[in-house]
């Protein structure tokens, strides 16, 4: 079985690069899949799957709502997490265009990174 640190360096080793080809095979989708169910208490695997998720051609029919509910999963496990709180706030704000709301988890994402 892979490591938490195996999957995130796979990865990062496999992330989008460019603008040229900037969105995930579905290989990655799959790999990030796996690692949050064999890693599901991993923080950083939930938010790197987040962040794989949100720049996946959504014409396939992947919801959008996958993002956030990864995010939520990272927070769950480490309420603590400037990262987490910081990708929910982007993803408020950008994805569902709610910036007021969103100011929030900024906010939290900026005290947890400062204490």
């Amino acid at each position: 079985m892979k490591t938490e640190v195996d999957y995130i360096n796979d990865l990062k080793e496999r992330w989008p690069k460019d603008w040229q080809d900037p969105e995930p095979t579905k290989e990655t989708i799959s790999i990030v899949d796996a690692a949050v169910k064999c890693h599901p208490n991993s923080e950083k695997l939930w938010i790197m799957r987040g962040d794989l998720y949100l720049i996946i051609n959504y014409e396939d029919e992947t919801p959008i709502g996958e993002s956030l509910y990864c995010y939520e999963q990272a927070i769950e496990i480490n309420p603590r997490s400037h990262e987490a709180y910081f990708e929910k706030a982007t993803f408020i704000d950008l994805h569902l265009g709610k910036p007021r709301k969103a100011k929030q988890y900024y906010e939290k994402a900026r005290r947890l990174k400062n204490a």
